[in-house]
């Protein structure tokens, strides 16, 4: 290609554009005030039990681990007994070496009970809120993510946006975010929806085949309708499945493909139902063209490795057709 020289008049001209307010990129007028497309965001959860079997070098295709390990206890303060030191301290060196965001889960579905107690008595709260600034800042965490399953009723409901409310007013001048995982199905108050900085939307674990592409189209548009910008939702994807006769029962999808080897293609193989790579690829086309702010995994430790890997699927799909080797 030939290199183009540019004239003191071009010059002028384009700082003329500039001044008055747009210019013109690739055919497309941009203003100059607009701003900068946010990056697709692959987020991964990572729960305590399988930190020691993990490739660490899965982290080249995160952008976020979120780690799944603590609860809250109804006075507030919050119960660690499952972290260690030694887990911790990998945590930091996988931040570091893979330059990735670390984010603290705090709950979870057997691990939500005292949310009710702490989050509705004020002073409990308070102490809260405390608890995890400290533990954010003295393990060099990057923020929360809150996974109350579930709230019940109206007292419970307003408690959950009264905590997810004043955690973001005291975590803002320190630079910590929040986000929360939710149901499809679940509610978030207006108030609770604008002091999220993101959205990790569950759309699996709902009846029968537990998360079809349809199910997230649906789960999209219902959080899209109740006011929540796109930009602050990533779609949940599941790397397990589920007993289409036995709902408790899961399967992660490394067992599924060593124990079936099923087509890339196919969701569904001697009664339990997954998501394979083609359903993983269009959820993931989905959330970019829907203009989410990413996906977000359950969990990373149940991938297969090697060329049957959903992640790999999934940093294929975000790169675009045309850059895929």
């Amino acid at each position: 290609m030939r290199h183009a020289t540019t004239s003191p008049r071009d010059s002028h001209t384009v700082w003329l554009l500039i001044l008055l307010g747009s210019v013109t990129i690739s055919g497309r007028v941009v203003s100059a005030d607009e701003p900068a497309k946010k990056t697709f965001s692959v987020v991964g959860y990572l729960p305590e039990y399988r930190v020691s079997g993990l490739d660490e070098t899965v982290c080249r295709q995160l952008d976020e681990l979120v780690f799944f390990s603590v609860e809250p206890r109804s006075d507030g303060t919050l119960d660690t007994g499952r972290l260690r030191p030694a887990v911790v301290k990998q945590l930091g060196h996988l931040k570091r070496k893979y330059r990735i965001r670390l984010r603290l889960c705090i709950g979870g579905w057997e691990r939500s009970a005292a949310f009710a107690a702490c989050s509705t008595n004020d002073a409990a709260r308070t102490r809260f809120i405390r608890q995890m600034i400290s533990f954010c800042q003295s393990h060099a965490f990057d923020g929360v993510d809150l996974d109350w399953e579930h709230p019940k009723g109206p007292v419970q409901q307003a408690a959950y946006t009264r905590l997810i409310v004043e955690t973001k007013k005291a975590f803002t001048p320190l630079q910590l975010s929040v986000t929360a995982a939710i149901a499809g199905w679940q509610q978030l108050s207006p108030a609770a929806g604008k002091s999220l900085d993101r959205i990790h939307l569950m759309s699996y674990d709902a009846d029968g085949r537990h998360s079809t592409y349809q199910q997230a189209q649906k789960d999209i548009d219902r959080l899209r309708r109740s006011g929540i910008p796109a930009d602050r939702i990533c779609l949940g994807l599941p790397f397990y499945g589920r007993s289409l006769d036995k709902k408790r029962t899961a399967h992660t999808y490394a067992e599924i493909v060593r124990r079936f080897a099923p087509a890339s293609a196919v969701d569904e193989t001697n009664g339990i139902y997954f998501n394979g790579p083609s359903t993983i690829r269009r959820k993931t086309r989905l959330a970019i063209s829907s203009g989410l702010a990413g996906v977000s995994i359950w969990e990373i430790g149940q991938d297969a490795r090697g060329p049957r890997s959903l992640l790999r699927v999934i940093s294929e799909s975000r790169r675009g057709p045309a850059d895929r080797p």
